[in-house]
């Protein structure tokens, strides 16, 4: 039945701060499986995965599901956040209706005010485009993860 179809626009922004080495295995397998998991739902569905600190590194592509999962090593300084997000955004269509939309942020949360502001702004006009958010936020006890849904970045 065509009207049952169900296709997803994913976008995974990945941290790779110095304060993120312990958690970019994880997040990195993490990211693999819902790239497959994506393809396997539906063809039309895509999902993208960008590293990022001061500068963005692309991961896995729109419409291209990884065959072996990209390992990160986490020794950058700042965070960029709001441009990870317009990136996402741009390439798989977050901001715009037709799909079950999603973006997951794998971050500490541990930014500048300035990028935290810039990142909140994005994320913001995204919720309000009707794209969810999720937020797994690192941080704690060496090597757990806690899942937060939000709708700013933590503080």
């Amino acid at each position: 039945m065509p009207w049952l179809k169900s296709c997803f626009r994913v976008g995974i922004a990945v941290d790779v701060s110095g304060s993120m080495d312990a958690a970019t295995n994880p997040i990195a397998s993490a990211a693999g499986i819902v790239a497959k998991a994506a393809a396997l739902t539906d063809p039309d569905s895509r999902c993208a995965t960008v590293a990022y600190d001061e500068a963005i590194t692309a991961i896995t592509a729109p419409g291209r599901t990884p065959g072996r999962v990209t390992q990160c090593s986490a020794r950058g300084l700042g965070h960029s956040l709001a441009e990870a997000t317009d990136a996402l955004s741009s390439g798989l269509g977050l901001a715009q209706p037709g799909a079950g939309r999603l973006l997951v942020v794998a971050s500490d949360g541990l930014y500048a005010p300035h990028e935290a502001d810039r990142a909140a702004e994005r994320i913001t006009a995204l919720r309000q485009a009707g794209c969810a958010v999720l937020w797994l936020a690192l941080g704690g006890l060496p090597g757990s993860i806690k899942h937060h849904v939000t709708r700013q970045l933590p503080s």
